[in-house]
């Protein structure tokens, strides 16, 4: 029986990654109020690829899992929980377990250019090791139809689970390969705003004598950092008139 069969309430990210029941069990039973979401807190960071033209073609993807879910991955997997480093055996168990993914799942990654979302390929060199306890991993993300961040036309990215059962947080600034005219700049959500809208949505479910976890709000895009990305000479600010 997969995760995913078993407690369809998990959202299609935790459920993509090869976890046990067991897992998926002690945080579907733990004594946290079933509105608790989010239940795991990934760091995200992003670097671009350029080719030599100058279009994007691939994006590469670092999560840094929580002290807590790094823990309950490693028992998962056999490995141990407490563990600071990893011998070759235990890394090669470890890298590619948050990488096969279930069919649709987009792998939480929302970039758009004009409105338009940018199609993705899957997730390619995957790999994963311990920071301080903590689980970090990496895989890339080719652009299937490359293109231009112009300032004109700036790339958005936002790295969210729908569901909210995972919170991300883009923990710095976009990282670049091949080119040396980009920038990025990094946007937080409305957290008040997005409370708010949350709020209102559990309680409509409350009233309507809903079950809040299996049917709990997509509200993972209000709460979603947002990086804007964009290329080629800087605009000029304007200089008020003397």
């Amino acid at each position: 029986m997969s995760v995913a069969t078993a407690l369809p309430f998990l959202s299609r990210r935790a459920a993509a990654r090869r976890v046990t029941l067991s897992f998926a069990l002690l945080l579907a039973l733990s004594p946290l109020p079933a509105a608790a979401h989010p239940h795991e807190f990934v760091d995200a960071r992003l670097t671009l690829r350029f080719d030599d033209a100058g279009a994007l073609t691939a994006i590469g993807v670092e999560w840094r899992y929580d002290a807590l879910t790094s823990m309950l991955i490693l028992a998962d997997l056999g490995l141990n929980p407490a563990a600071e480093t990893l011998d070759d055996d235990d890394a090669a168990t470890l890298s590619g377990f948050d990488t096969n993914w279930v069919e649709g799942y987009n792998g939480d990654l929302w970039p758009r250019q004009a409105g338009t979302e940018i199609a993705l390929g899957g997730a390619e060199e995957g790999r994963a090791w311990l920071e301080d306890g903590a689980i970090v991993s990496q895989h890339w993300r080719r652009v299937l139809q490359p293109v231009d961040p112009t300032a004109a036309e700036p790339l958005s990215i936002k790295v969210y689970d729908p569901e909210y059962w995972i919170a991300y947080t883009i923990a710095a600034h976009a990282s670049f390969e091949g080119r040396s005219d980009c920038r990025s700049r990094l946007f937080g959500p409305d957290l008040s705003r997005a409370q708010t809208e949350l709020q209102a949505a559990l309680d409509e479910l409350l009233a309507g004598g809903q079950d809040i976890e299996a049917n709990f709000p997509a509200m993972g895009a209000e709460f979603a950092d947002e990086l804007r990305i964009e290329c080629g000479p800087a605009p000029r600010e304007a200089v008020p008139p003397s």
